[in-house]
């Protein structure tokens, strides 16, 4: 009886540290963004910029095209204001598609900071 508790002790205790050792090496194990890609505080206010740009522009009745051409020195205008290159942008962009569970918290922080603004301009008091 004795040696069966014994055996039994070792296989636990080889099986938990089996385990143990397994999650410590997928926790190190996450990739982290490469240097090149933009921060996620500086891409959130990027993505900001450009969405309330879609939505001014969006209140106009002209075509997609004559929309995109307005659209695109916005753009440039913003990667300037935060010092961005486009190609970055893009490294970044394609950084986060590959990546979709990052991808989708930043749209949490982006949506829930459109979402207070609309709250605020809606609110009474405040000039629209």
């Amino acid at each position: 009886m004795y040696m069966w508790l014994t055996t039994h002790k070792i296989s636990a205790l080889i099986i938990i540290s089996s385990l143990t050792v397994a999650l410590l090496c997928t926790s190190c194990n996450k990739e982290r963004p490469p240097k090149d890609i933009l921060p996620k505080d500086q891409l959130t206010n990027i993505m900001i910029d450009f969405y309330l740009a879609e939505a001014r522009l969006g209140k106009y009745s002209i075509p997609f095209d004559s929309a995109n051409k307005l659209f695109v020195p916005f753009e440039d205008s913003v990667l300037k204001k935060y010092g961005v290159a486009d190609s970055t942008l893009k490294k970044t962009y394609q950084y986060y598609f590959d990546h979709p569970s990052e991808l989708e918290k930043l749209y949490e922080v982006v949506i829930d900071s459109l979402s207070l603004r609309e709250r605020k301009a809606d609110s009474p008091g405040v000039l629209n």
